[in-house]
């Protein structure tokens, strides 16, 4: 077998993949069933000579054996601390975050004051101010440990496992907290982190706030601060790889770190060992991310293939790479970055060649045009063998995809390569140089690239259907389909004859399947029950129009995703249900990125900082005393009356169907009779309904386990809940026909 690390690596992500859908308690059933596959295997003569079959289910057996471990003895142990506030301390491991008013550590609990408790697990500690700007300072106090939201799965706890982070948790009362500065004797880690941190701050020194934050995002993948509509822009028009440093990033170090070598005229071996540095430090600078790392690992291998006088091969160092991450942590493929950077890499090794060497051999027939020709084609050929390969990734994680990906890719990868390597350049000398002239000609050139990378994707971002939505079910049934096409392909021409016709029709089956469904939803309105834990969100949608009736929850990105899958690009209308202060930061950033037309809120709100941000990107603000009402696509109807001190609940009227929105702590005696009857209620688990209300069906905005502690508040009610298993969607039609259906976490 001449790449057998390229079999192991493939085979050992999509069973690592298929384990985090599966579960740890269905994983151990299967590494029964690959051992005695694999068994049976050795039995085969043919099959033992040609490895592929035991060595794949060699390699499904060990990765569904060590998630399975792993699941066990490391991820589920933290876990049985939800919803407990206990005494701990721990070591701050990465750098401090600052997102929506709140200050974020990643910390290594180490001490725990509870009997049994596990330890040497890494938290999401947020704070509601800055406890040390220091990596690897102590933090001592009361913590509350809850877990991130959603369930099993590609939810956000396998999606932060995969990160090496177990657990939530925030400072429960100030008063007892204590840190201390790092240790003398520090880690190389900390100095890695010391330069990311200076590294950003000279960004911040050399640029402008916007072009900072571009650059910031492109060189360290440090999204943090960038605004939500530049980050929406970049993943409408498919080029929200350049904001997750990955191969292109080290592709580009490796190329600038090689330009300067030969300059220098630094001998071949003695540039393999300063790329192999460079390379290292530059993994450590981008925290090890598992794309990274992906793309880090590869990269070493390649470059210091001279130095044993060796050839790199591509796949197996691809393969490599990843049996390397998956052995340190197998939830590593609940990442999609590092999901999308394999797929896209493995693309790019098959087909780029093919397909460039296709879209040469018909366009490039004039001299004089030549070498433009040949850049555009290149161009296009790394973009559409990166989609081809990435297109199942994408519609599964995302639910949309872009057509205007070819274009943007073509009008973005080289000037962001360009404004990378000059704006490190910049930074860096501004490090060496604080405020001197050396540093200005490489800021100029990144700056004004940065401002035409954000200005060309808002540009293309509102070109009509730039992006299109793909329901999660659409896209395991096309999956399914294409694999039965390429398959009888396979089996009728015994070779690879009909693949170019059942990529065609696989390409027809998905198009038709998308344009199927946006006609026949284009007359239909659809009321999602967003899952964002103990919170009301709802989002109303109808032929691409779209509103949102509370914005409860952690953060807004469920209703963002949620829009985001239904083509929404703009919100005609918001209105908060409560003035918590989760609610008002949630409502603030949907209008920053949908820029709605209208805002409804209590006159107590208007004052408030974030609903004045908020009305600053809206088109209009309603204020209400006693009540409010809206019409909405002359079929919609909205009427909210106040239910207490700082809430209000909402009745929304579609096609002859009620459906009442009312937060747990409203005063339900304030609501008028017309609203008690309603057919369907969405509430919380603090709600208290009994006797006063016999809806078809509730909607609890909570998990099981929630319910469970307040089942009396819900007997008879015929409950339905959102946490961990998705959204629930009431789907109307003007014909009478009413569906309610669950719809997984995006």
């Amino acid at each position: 077998m001449r790449r057998p690390l390229t079999l192991a690596g493939f085979c050992c992500l999509l069973t690592l993949a298929a384990a985090v859908r599966f579960g740890r308690r269905i994983s151990f059933i299967l590494f029964f069933v690959c051992a005695a596959a694999f068994a049976v295997s050795l039995f085969f003569k043919r099959a033992r000579r040609a490895y592929v079959f035991p060595l794949a289910f060699f390699t499904a057996a060990a990765a569904f054996l060590s998630f399975s471990l792993y699941s066990r003895f490391y991820v589920e142990p933290p876990r049985l601390l939800d919803g407990k506030d206990l005494a701990a301390a721990g070591t701050v491991c990465e750098l401090p975050c600052k997102q929506n008013g709140r200050w974020y550590y990643v910390v290594k609990i180490d001490r725990i004051d509870y009997k049994n408790a596990p330890v040497n697990f890494k938290v999401r500690l947020s704070a509601q101010k800055q406890l040390t700007d220091e990596p690897y300072s102590r933090i001592t106090g009361k913590m509350h440990f809850f877990m991130p939201s959603g369930g099993s799965g590609y939810s956000s706890r396998s999606y932060y496992a995969s990160k090496g982070i177990m657990m939530f948790a925030y400072i429960n009362g100030y008063e007892g907290v204590k840190t201390e500065p790092p240790p003398r004797g520090k880690p190389l880690y900390y100095y890695a982190l010391k330069l990311r941190s200076a590294l950003l701050d000279s960004s911040d020194d050399i640029l402008a706030p916007t072009e900072a934050q571009v650059l910031k995002g492109v060189l360290l993948g440090d999204t943090s601060s960038l605004d939500a509509q530049t980050v929406e822009d970049f993943r409408a028009v498919g080029i929200s790889h350049i904001l997750s440093v990955s191969g292109f990033h080290m592709a580009a170090l490796v190329q600038l770190i090689s330009v300067l070598l030969i300059f220098f005229k630094v001998p071949k071996r003695a540039s393999a060992v300063v790329s192999c540095a460079g390379v290292a430090v530059f993994m450590a600078v981008t925290c090890f991310v598992p794309s990274v790392t992906r793309s880090g690992v590869m990269c070493l291998l390649c470059v210091s293939a001279p130095l044993f006088s060796r050839h790199a091969d591509s796949l197996n160092s691809l393969g490599a790479s990843v049996l390397l991450i998956c052995a340190v942590n197998p939830y590593a493929a609940a990442d999609v970055g590092l999901l999308l950077s394999f797929s896209a890499v493995l693309g790019l090794i098959l087909c780029t060649g093919k397909f460039e060497n296709y879209l040469n051999a018909r366009l490039d027939r004039i001299n004089c045009i030549s070498r433009a020709v040949r850049f555009i084609n290149s161009t296009l050929a790394t973009s559409f063998a990166a989609m081809l390969f990435t297109l199942p990734v994408i519609l599964l994680s995302f639910g949309t995809f872009s057509l205007i990906a070819p274009v943007s890719n073509i009008l973005e990868i080289l000037p962001s390569s360009v404004m990378m390597m000059a704006g490190a350049v910049a930074a860096l000398l501004n490090l060496a140089a604080p405020r001197s002239l050396l540093a200005l000609p490489f800021a100029v050139v990144s700056g004004a690239l940065a401002k035409y990378m954000r200005r060309c994707a808002a540009l293309l971002a509102k070109v009509p259907f730039a992006s299109i939505s793909v329901p999660a079910g659409l896209a395991a049934l096309w999956m399914a389909s294409a694999l039965v096409i390429f398959s009888a392909a396979a089996l009728l021409s015994g070779g690879k004859r009909l693949f170019k016709p059942a990529a065609w029709l696989s390409v027809i089956v998905l198009f038709t399947g998308v344009f199927s469904r946006m006609v026949a939803m284009r007359s239909a309105t659809r009321i999602a029950v967003l899952d964002t834990g103990t919170a009301e969100s709802l989002v109303i949608t109808k032929g691409g129009r779209a509103a949102v009736v509370g914005c409860g929850g952690y953060n807004a990105s469920a209703a963002v995703n949620y829009l985001n899958t239904q083509g929404c690009r703009r919100l005609d209308y918001i209105q908060p249900l409560t003035d918590g202060r989760e609610e008002r930061v949630n409502l603030g950033d949907l209008a920053e990125r949908f820029a709605p037309g209208n805002i409804t809120v209590r006159s107590g709100s208007v004052y408030d900082g974030f609903v004045r941000k908020a009305a600053g990107f809206s088109k209009g603000m309603s204020v209400y005393n006693g009540h409010a009402s809206a019409r909405l696509w002359n079929s919609v109807e909205i009427y909210t009356v106040p239910a207490g001190q700082s809430e209000s609940a909402s009745l929304i009227k579609a096609c002859g169907i009620s459906v009442l929105v009312c937060p747990g702590s409203a005063d339900v005696s304030l609501l008028p009779e017309n609203m008690l009857g309603a057919d369907f209620v969405v509430t919380d688990t603090e709600a208290d309904f009994t006797d006063k209300i016999s809806p078809v069906c509730t909607v609890v905005s909570a998990g099981k386990d929630d319910i469970e502690k307040n089942i009396a508040a819900f007997n008879g009610l015929n409950c339905v809940c959102t946490g961990g298993d998705g959204s629930v969607v009431l789907q109307l039609s003007g014909a009478g026909k009413l569906s309610l259906r669950r719809e997984d976490n995006a």
